[in-house]
């Protein structure tokens, strides 16, 4: 799995080759942004103010030319404030303060014997860009979070606690909102995890949205198509508006993204019918520069992407090996619109499936033979109890071998075991 680092060079090499377009555009008068595909890039280490990915923290140090670098969100601690205050001081793109806007304080209240509670307070800024909300309780159990709706958009600082502190200033930086993807520099790296499992493929997909102008960017109606057939779609959690829900077969990538970078992650499901090759079509979001495909790698198993070249075999630092194939797109090729993946040699689950369901099966079987035999005197009852228990201690034995060959997934494994075991105590119970 590529670590952060090879991420992070491999972002910023596709980003400068996109900023030196960018920067070309505009000394020969072109268009900033040609139709298909933003000509701008960014340097990584310049976003997210040293944090994590999606953090949405803004760092104006550092960063490339011809792109927009933000001033710093920060929440720190101010002793010239009366103890309990929690002081926010609302500016622009500029770093020019915003006055008349209204503040929201969320509160969060964890109490073990009554669960999570959930209190909102509200403030306008001043003449100043300042909101200040006093007297509040600096409990070990309660956090807060300032938040600013503006213009459409929503704008959110980073959660923090005030026990081991007396006053918080929180400074957040709010921008103009558009819907239109031209006019806010976006550029996407776009990450799609594959596993397979038992009778199905699991994946994961993990978007990294790159703003890199002075506008914050809102997408309208975004989809990104899952395959025919994908289950189980899931989302993470975000501190922010920002993510995606499933809409009618597809991913609707949703939130607002200001300046800087923004990870947006979900999973989804494909069954599986033990076929050797695996096709599938997924989407991809809006002006795409790095895409890459990851399968966890086993056996002879094979990974091809349509358009992007072969994949190589790679090793994390836990030693866990994956293929990988990964396509820088130049800022005047066509987008990216989506990905055709094949997984192909995946081996076939063979007579063990079918094993596995014949021995659920009779073990089901068996249990109805039991559960439903009339009670008797004599030694028949016993009898046949005693067939059935051998019968079914056979079975088991059977399961265990296809376990140990391989022949029987996990899941398969326990169903089958459960089913044969419940029918082994009924006979026990009977003699």
């Amino acid at each position: 799995m590529p670590t952060p680092r090879r991420v992070a060079v491999a972002v910023g090499m596709a980003l400068a080759l996109a900023v030196s377009t960018h920067a070309r555009a505009q000394d020969e008068g072109e268009e900033d942004l040609p139709p298909d595909h933003p000509a701008v890039g960014d340097n990584p280490h310049a976003q997210a103010g040293g944090g994590l990915p999606g953090e949405g923290r803004n760092d104006g140090a550092g960063g490339m030319p011809g792109v927009f670098q933000p001033k710093q969100d920060t929440e720190q601690e101010d002793p010239s404030l009366p103890e309990g205050t929690i002081a926010v001081d609302l500016r622009d793109a500029e770093d020019k303060p915003v006055p008349g806007e209204q503040v929201t304080l969320g509160i969060l209240v964890n109490s073990v014997a009554k669960g999570d509670s959930r209190q909102h307070m509200q403030a306008n800024t001043d003449a100043t860009g300042r909101a200040v909300f006093p007297k509040l309780e600096r409990a070990s159990n309660i956090a807060y979070r300032v938040s600013v709706g503006y213009e459409g958009g929503l704008f959110a600082a980073m959660p923090f606690q005030m026990q081991q502190v007396k006053a918080m200033r929180v400074v957040l930086h709010v921008y103009p909102v558009t819907h239109d993807i031209q006019k806010a520099l976006i550029v996407a790296e776009a990450t799609v995890a594959t596993e397979m499992r038992d009778d199905r493929l699991q994946v994961e997909e993990v978007l990294n949205i790159y703003n890199l102008g002075p506008t914050a960017w809102q997408p309208l109606d975004l989809n990104m198509k899952l395959p025919e057939g994908a289950t189980a779609f899931s989302a993470g959690q975000s501190m922010t508006d920002q993510g995606a829900d499933e809409m009618g077969g597809q991913a609707h990538l949703r939130g607002t993204f200001p300046p800087g970078r923004h990870a947006v992650d979900f999973r989804w499901q494909l069954p599986w019918s033990g076929d050797k090759d695996v096709d599938f079509s997924v989407g991809m979001p809006p002006h795409v520069a790095i895409a890459r495909v990851m399968l966890a790698a086993t056996s002879d198993i094979k990974l091809s992407v349509d358009s992007f070249p072969p994949a190589e075999l790679r090793r994390n630092d836990e030693g866990q090996s994956f293929l990988v194939t990964e396509r820088r797109l130049r800022p005047d090729e066509p987008h990216l619109d989506t990905l055709s993946v094949g997984i192909h040699d995946l081996p076939t689950p063979g007579p063990g499936r079918v094993l596995a369901a014949l021995l659920a099966f009779a073990a089901v079987v068996a249990g109805l033979v039991i559960a439903f035999r009339r009670p008797g005197g004599g030694s028949e009852p016993l009898a046949a109890s005693k067939r059935d228990r051998k019968a079914i201690l056979e079975e088991l034995a059977d399961l265990e071998r296809a376990r140990a060959t391989g022949d029987v997934g996990p899941k398969t494994y326990e169903r089958a075991y459960r089913s044969l075991i419940d029918a082994l105590a009924r006979t026990l119970a009977e003699s």
